[in-house]
């Protein structure tokens, strides 16, 4: 359903927000001398770290060894440097011009991080280093210690200057130990990373993790339902029969190593059929699913792909075994199955409503959904997402008006015999409000709405992708940064997300080249291997289990979008293994960290 975030770093412009690294834990001592250029240095088999320190240690915090790294032009080394983690660039590492030896760039090399071990005492963990400004004055960088799991123990923002520290107290014995940095103004140099420990008792108490009794994780999992044939607005548009799975049939490899068409398992079913639902039904509640968020989809002339809903969930004999919310996927619904790239993107369905079919909207979803006894609630009250808070800002005209017509929702279903309702927005990119140009502030937006939670759709909503094939667990450990970000900022619970992969080529046109031109011609996500997925949720689960108090909630893209490359349901290569993912998680013991 949803699109992409172009990403692109430019080296004396800016870097990307998502832009994290795990950097090695280095000695404070001075740099080591400027080595041979790449192509003259010796074959290194590995990275030798710069001293263990407490079970943690060090590589190539001084940036000094080369090998592996392209020689370019004006003293740049390209690549990525040794023992670290991060996005490849033509600028990594800096040498001319300096007596002192090489200087990082980590304003293009992406979510640039290394992990530097296992704490082996309890002990405040200092990192240092040195901020500089060589490429043009004006540069701050962040820093961040965090643990395996990416919980954010210690951060902050360091303008130029040597022997910089950040402090993580009290740091219990075990935790593995990651430090990352991201340039947040400018185009600052690192150089001189290091880590020190001081053994001391915690400052607190360790985390207690919830009790058997309280562990319970609600893991609710998005559906796209535009795999069924009969949808008046599809065969209005497409010809009669049309689903989605004909894009599904049509995929091809675009690039190198790049695998589709994917096939589904089950078949090219009709989800609309009730026996058909059933089947997702129980195999989502057999392996620890626990609700379909549908992306549900009302305009001002009425709805779209509802089918699968109404015919299919509604009328499954086993719906009582599974829950059911929506999120109302109000976004401009664009011609796009397949596109051509180049061509005007033609608005079918915008997705800014009147005042009078938001009440409409509000009306139906209490009468026919709310009541079902299978309708998911938080604390007993429906869940109600929203997918595009622009969009719904623009049908209102201001803040306050969509203030009021939220507050007038929660009357109406007060007044239909409900607790209230739980309203949740999907925050991503920049919301804009109406007649203004600039971005709202999204944490002061949420505020003002009187939403009760936030959350996620896709990760590629908060991470770029730099690469044609992008890294899964860059682009996990990028967003678990994110969500470190949301928890801080949003005054209200922030329910994360685990993404299972993406590639939207099959909505590219077959014929045209494909790259990173603008969706759905976007870079992708490789390595989404089922073990890799299954350890994104173990790390969500641990994270949850570890707050002190709830909703433990998780999204999960995607049960079935099969056009964006994520989801659970059975193919030809993987079969069930995504679900069993799933299972491991979420139906028996969390496995060991």
């Amino acid at each position: 359903m949803s699109g992409t975030v172009s990403v692109f770093a430019v080296l004396l412009g800016m870097a990307a927000t998502s832009v994290q690294m795990h950097v090695t834990a280095l000695k404070a001592a001075e740099r080591k001398p400027l080595g041979a250029p790449a192509a003259e240095q010796p074959a290194v088999s590995e990275s030798k770290p710069d001293g263990v320190l407490n079970g943690l240690a060090v590589v190539n915090g001084d940036f000094s060894e080369l090998s592996g790294l392209a020689v370019g032009q004006n003293g740049w080394y390209g690549g990525l440097p040794k023992g670290w983690r991060g996005s490849e660039s033509t600028y990594a590492v800096h040498t001319e011009g300096t007596t002192a030896g090489p200087t990082c760039n980590p304003s293009a090399l992406g979510f640039f991080r290394q992990s530097i071990g296992i704490l082996a005492r309890d002990s405040d963990v200092v990192l240092t280093f040195d901020v500089l400004e060589p490429w043009r004055p004006g540069a701050t960088l962040n820093a961040v210690i965090l643990d395996g799991d990416f919980v954010q123990l210690a951060g902050g923002d360091f303008q130029p200057g040597a022997g910089q520290q950040l402090v993580a107290k009290g740091v219990r014995a075990g935790r593995s130990i990651v430090i990352a940095f991201q340039a947040t103004v400018g185009v600052p140099g690192l150089d001189n990373v290091a880590i020190a420990v001081n053994e001391a008792a915690p400052a607190s108490a360790p985390a207690q993790v919830a009790s058997r009794e309280d562990a319970a994780v609600t893991v609710a999992c998005y559906y796209f339902g535009n795999y069924h044939p009969g949808d008046p607005r599809n065969d209005r548009v497409k010809g009669k029969g049309w689903s989605e799975w004909e894009l599904v049939k049509a995929a091809r490899p675009r690039f190198p190593g790049h695998h589709q068409p994917n096939v589904p398992l089950w078949g090219y079913a009709d989800e609309s059929d009730p026996e058909v639902m059933a089947q997702k039904i129980d195999a989502a509640a057999d392996h620890g699913i626990d609700a379909f968020i549908f992306d549900w989809y009302y305009y001002n002339d009425g709805p779209f792909l509802d089918r699968p809903i109404d015919n299919g969930f509604l009328k499954a004999s086993n719906n009582a075994r599974l829950k059911f919310a929506f999120m109302w996927a109000n976004h401009d619904w664009i011609e796009i199955f397949p596109y051509r790239r180049g061509a005007e993107r033609t608005v079918l369905y915008p997705g800014a409503v009147t005042p009078e079919s938001f009440t409409r909207i509000c009306d139906h979803v209490i009468r026919s959904y709310f009541q079902h006894p299978s309708y998911w609630r938080i604390e007993g009250r429906p869940y109600f997402s929203f997918y595009d808070l622009t969009t719904l800002l623009e049908g209102f005209g201001s803040v306050e008006a969509t203030r009021a017509a939220l507050d007038a929702f929660r009357s109406k279903a007060i007044a239909a015999g409900l607790p209230g309702l739980h309203l949740n927005a999907v925050v991503w990119g920049q919301p804009i409000l109406p007649g203004e140009k600039k971005p709202a502030d999204a944490v002061q937006l949420v505020k003002d709405l009187g939403f009760d939670s936030v959350t996620s759709y896709v990760w590629i909503h908060h991470v770029s992708l730099p690469n044609l094939q992008t890294d899964y667990d860059d682009v996990r450990d990028a967003y678990f940064r994110y969500w470190n970000e949301a928890d801080r900022k949003f005054g209200v619970p922030y329910f994360p997300n685990v993404t299972m992969g993406w590639d939207s080529s099959p909505r590219a046109h077959q014929d045209d080249e494909f790259g990173n031109f603008g969706y759905p011609f976007t870079n992708t996500i490789s390595g989404n291997t089922p073990e890799r997925f299954q350890e994104a949720l173990a790390m969500t689960k641990r994270r949850l289990l570890a707050r002190p108090d709830g909703p433990r909630i998780l999204t999960v893209n995607c049960w079935n979008e099969w056009t964006e490359g994520s989801y659970l349901e059975p193919d030809t290569v993987h079969g069930m293994k995504y679900l069993e993912a799933m299972r491991a998680v979420f139906g028996s013991e969390l496995p060991a960290r």
